[in-house]
């Protein structure tokens, strides 16, 4: 694949920020939110934004590793604020691997509005169809645009990831990646006259899986004609790399309606990814559709 960089001057373009997340993985605001299956409140109905589905079954039989399953068993029985570092090392040392049970419905939508593959540890003595995280992601959780919840009946849930987690899995064989660009600020304007080198995204930054779910969710919003590009930039606190949308307030109805839009793409990306909305007339032929 050829991959085809331009080398740009930019002259104070304002730069809208996403603004979203802390991009350092906070696990215990992530693992506390609330589960439910009343999609009516939500901003975004899951079912809508992903392909209609029904229960799913494994291509070929999982077979997982019992012992790591009984591993995370025990440490689901620790209380939520004694899991300190050495829990979460254990948790994910073992949960690739383990044998885990679908619930039905399978998928829910989470508080968030995204869908979300249940996942629960089985019972004792009662047979199961086995699910392992490791082989769901290639089988369907990547093409489906799903998220992963961890025993959603409890309040919270023993563990969430967002789709962008499964990306990030997909992408580096770890769930988080410690965010190496400088904290920007919500809106930047760039420097008059500064150079930038923009390209399309390579697989291994975006996966084609990841541009198809992007595109599915930005046309269940009302942004049909999605396009992006990746732009490489020095700033005064490093470099960095910036995934570029061609949406701005206008497109939308309200500065609202914009901003989830915008918070709604950071939950299939990996977490320390940075992204932007620009004009589409910034780089003229250099954004392509998603």
């Amino acid at each position: 694949m050829t991959l085809e960089i331009q080398k740009i001057k930019l002259h104070a373009v304002v730069c809208l920020l996403n603004g979203i997340l802390n991009f350092n993985f906070d696990p215990d605001t992530h693992r506390r939110k609330r589960f439910g299956r009343d999609v009516a409140s939500l901003h975004f109905d899951a079912q809508r934004m992903s392909q209609e589905t029904t229960d799913h079954k494994e291509k070929q039989p999982y077979y997982g590793d019992l012992e790591k399953t009984l591993v995370l068993s025990r440490l689901f029985e620790i209380p939520m604020e004694q899991r300190d570092e050495n829990w979460q090392r254990t948790f994910f040392d073992n949960v690739l691997d383990a044998s885990f049970a679908a619930t039905n419905p399978q998928v829910i939508a989470g508080p968030d509005g995204f869908p979300y593959f249940q996942l629960n540890i089985p019972e004792a003595g009662v047979s199961f169809q086995c699910f392992v995280i490791r082989h769901m992601k290639d089988d369907f959780l990547m093409e489906q645009g799903w998220g992963i919840v961890i025993h959603a009946s409890k309040s919270p849930p023993d563990w969430v990831f967002s789709h962008g987690d499964i990306v990030n899995f997909h992408l580096r064989n770890e769930f988080y990646t410690k965010a190496l660009q400088p904290d920007l600020p919500k809106q930047e304007i760039i420097q008059k006259e500064e150079q930038v080198l923009v390209a399309q995204p390579s697989v291994s930054f975006l996966p084609i899986q990841t541009r198809a779910v992007l595109r599915t969710f930005l046309t269940h919003v009302g942004i049909p004609d999605a396009k992006l590009l990746l732009m490489s930039r020095h700033t005064p606190a490093g470099p960095i790399q910036e995934l570029v949308f061609n949406m701005t307030p206008e497109k939308f109805e309200t500065q609202e309606q914009y901003e989830n839009v915008m918070r709604g793409i950071g939950w299939f990306l990996p977490r320390h990814y940075t992204y932007v909305a620009m004009s589409e007339s910034t780089f003229a032929e250099s954004f392509s559709p998603l």
